[in-house]
């Protein structure tokens, strides 16, 4: 059992069969984030989007909880749904983060990392500001924050309002408490020794109008062989504000890798 994390994770599933391919959502969002993607992407593969501890429908985590423990907890995930075998990891900012811990802590589990919403942060002020804003403004910051993961032209969109409304139809007693110990643990900067011994093969893709844009452009030089790409006036949610691109710039990326099944 991870650290800190008092039970499994909930998790949703699409598609029985092909490779194991997770999803790991940004904070305060939860599994829906990548509803698009397994809409998608389960005609292909086995795909699973988990609800990090604190969030949805998971445990709430302890006090102390940290990014590695996160990581443990989606691992333990895959080992009930396909022990022994290897993923496809999806993460989107904080799901970012766990994502690279996961590659490192089972290189040989991980088949190809996919990140989005992250750059290189070696200073990690922004989520200093989030955990006082949370505990200045309570649970109700949850549903402007995932309005912010969108770029400015789309956040009045009724569907972006519509989505984030559903998000924090699950807010329950702890939920504010967890997003607080998760911008705590977000604070704690990975090295660059971190980076250099991540070695799976890497997709980094980015929104122009995310404020990390700049930040992801640093980080590829910062993971060896890393390959970025990116998606024009899309925010930090660039997989729901265009799901057309980022699943195309996966698709050509799980190509070249030899991970794309699909023949027509």
């Amino acid at each position: 059992m991870a650290a800190h994390i008092p039970g499994p994770l909930y998790f949703h599933q699409q598609g029985p069969t092909g490779v194991p391919m997770i999803f790991l959502h940004s904070t305060p969002d939860d599994h829906r984030l990548w509803m698009f993607q397994q809409a998608h992407f389960s005609s292909w593969y086995r795909t699973i989007a988990v609800d990090l501890a604190g969030y949805g429908r998971s445990p709430i985590p302890q006090q102390g909880v940290s990014i590695p423990d996160q990581a443990v907890a989606c691992w333990e995930v895959l080992d009930r749904i396909a022990p022994g075998e290897k993923a496809i990891i999806h993460g989107n900012s904080m799901g970012s983060m766990i994502a690279k811990h996961m590659a490192h802590q089972r290189p040989g589990r991980t088949a190809a990392l996919i990140i989005s919403g992250t750059g290189y942060l070696p200073v990690r002020s922004p989520m200093a500001k989030w955990e006082e804003r949370y505990k200045e403004e309570g649970i109700e910051l949850r549903y402007k924050q995932c309005i912010d993961h969108f770029s400015p032209r789309k956040q009045e969109l009724p569907l972006v309002q519509y989505y984030s409304k559903m998000v924090c139809e699950l807010n329950g007693l702890g939920t504010v408490e967890s997003i607080i110990a998760m911008n705590q643990a977000l604070q704690v900067p990975d090295t660059d020794a971190f980076y250099a011994g991540i070695t799976v093969p890497t997709l980094i893709i980015s929104g122009t109008a995310d404020r990390n844009h700049q930040t992801a452009v640093e980080l590829v030089k910062y993971i060896k062989g890393s390959i970025l790409q990116s998606i024009d006036d899309a925010g930090h949610a660039v997989m729901q504000e265009a799901p057309w691109a980022y699943d195309q710039y996966c698709i050509e990326f799980l190509t070249g890798l030899g991970l794309w099944p699909h023949a027509g």
